[in-house]
C-alpha cells in the first residue's frame, strides 16, 4: 500500500526535536522539519518500508542538519563560555544568533524533560556536528550502531569512538528540576510586575544564576544579580512596567514578557522553593514560537 501523506506529517514533532537538538536554534528546526517533510513528500515511494518510517525521515533530517551545521558557527549560552560579571560592567550585546534558543514545549512534545534541556541543548552544540549526530541518534534515539554507521557514511568502529568521546565531552546529565509551588511562582511573578525588589531578592537562591542573552555578560549569586537590578539602566526598563504570561519552554516553567510589546522570555530553574536560575532571552531573535503564546 502507497505512503500517505499524513503517515509522514504525523512525524513532525519528532522531526523537530531532532532538528532542534541538532541545530540549536527553534527557528533553523522548524525550517528544517519543513524542509525534511516536504522532501520526504515528494520522494515518499522511495521508501522502501525496510526500515520504521521515523527512521527513514531522520535520516534525511540528520543530514539536512549536517549540511546547516557545516556553514554556521557554534551557539552556546554566557554561563557555559564565560566567567561571571560584576554589576557595574558595560551590557554589550553580542551577536544574536552566538546563543541557543529556547523552544517552547508545546511543540516539541519531548519525551522526558531532560531530553530538551535548555543546557542540555547547548552542551550538545561543542560537539562536532557528526558526534553530536552519533550521540542523539544512539542514545537518545535508541537507534543501533549498525544503522547510525549507514546514516552518517561511516564505519561502525567510528560510530563506536565518536560516541566514546561525545559522552566524555558532555559527562552525565542533571535530571530535570523540581516544578515550583504554585504559590512560589505566583509570589515572584509579583515581585517582578510590583517592583518589589526585596520580595524578588529574597526568592533567590544564595548561588542564583541570571543571563540575558544576546548579552554575554551574567551574573551569579544573590547580592552580584541584585546589583544589577539596582544599576540606573535595568530600573529605568523596570519602572516601564512588566507584564508576565506564563509558558513552558525546554521543560521549564518560562514567562513571556511584556512592556507592553512583547520583549523577552525568561525560563526559570527553582530549587527548594527559590530561583536558581533564570536564562532571560530578550529579542525577537529569541522568541520564535512563543510570538502567539
Amino acid at each position: 500500500m502507497p505512503l500517505q501523506p499524513e503517515e509522514i506529517t504525523a512525524h513532525r514533532a519528532e522531526l523537530l526535536r531532532h532538528c532542534y537538538r541538532m541545530l540549536g536554534s527553534y527557528a533553523d528546526a522548524e525550517d528544517a522539519a519543513q524542509e525534511v517533510l516536504i522532501r520526504a513528500l515528494k520522494s515518499h515511494e522511495t521508501f522502501s518500508g525496510g526500515v520504521p518510517l521515523s527512521h527513514w525521515l531522520l535520516r534525511i533530517a540528520t543530514n539536512a542538519c549536517l549540511t546547516v551545521l557545516a556553514q554556521r558557527k557554534t551557539r552556546g549560552l554566557p554561563s557555559l563560555d564565560h566567567d561571571p560579571s560584576d554589576p557595574g560592567v558595560p551590557m554589550i550585546e553580542s551577536e544574536a544568533a552566538e546563543f541557543v534558543t529556547p523552544a517552547p514545549d508545546a511543540q516539541l512534545h519531548a519525551e522526558t524533560r531532560e531530553s530538551v534541556a535548555i543546557a542540555f541543548i547547548a552542551l550538545l552544540q561543542r560537539l562536532p556536528p557528526k558526534q553530536r549526530a552519533v550521540l542523539l541518534l544512539k542514545d537518545v534515539l535508541g537507534w543501533p550502531s549498525e544503522e547510525i554507521a549507514g546514516t552518517l557514511e561511516l564505519t561502525v568502529s567510528s560510530v563506536s569512538s565518536a560516541l566514546h568521546r561525545a559522552r566524555e565531552t558532555l559527562g552525565k546529565a542533571p535530571p530535570a528540576p523540581p516544578e515550583p509551588p504554585p504559590e512560589v511562582l505566583e509570589a515572584y511573578v509579583r515581585s517582578w510586575e510590583m517592583h518589589d525588589l526585596d520580595g524578588l531578592v529574597a526568592l533567590l537562591k544564595k548561588d542564583v544564576q541570571f543571563s540575558m542573552p544576546p548579552h554575554s555578560v551574567w551574573f551569579r549569586g544573590r547580592e552580584a544579580v541584585r546589583g544589577f537590578l539596582l544599576t540606573p539602566r535595568f530600573q529605568a526598563f523596570w519602572a516601564k512596567g512588566l507584564k508576565a504570561t506564563l509558558t513552558r519552554a525546554n521543560g521549564l516553567p518560562a514567562l513571556l514578557w511584556h512592556v507592553p510589546q512583547l520583549h523577552s522570555i525568561q525560563l526559570m530553574r527553582f530549587e527548594g522553593g527559590q530561583l536558581a536560575e533564570a536564562l532571560n532571552f530578550i529579542g525577537p531573535h529569541y522568541l520564535k514560537g512563543f510570538d502567539h503564546d
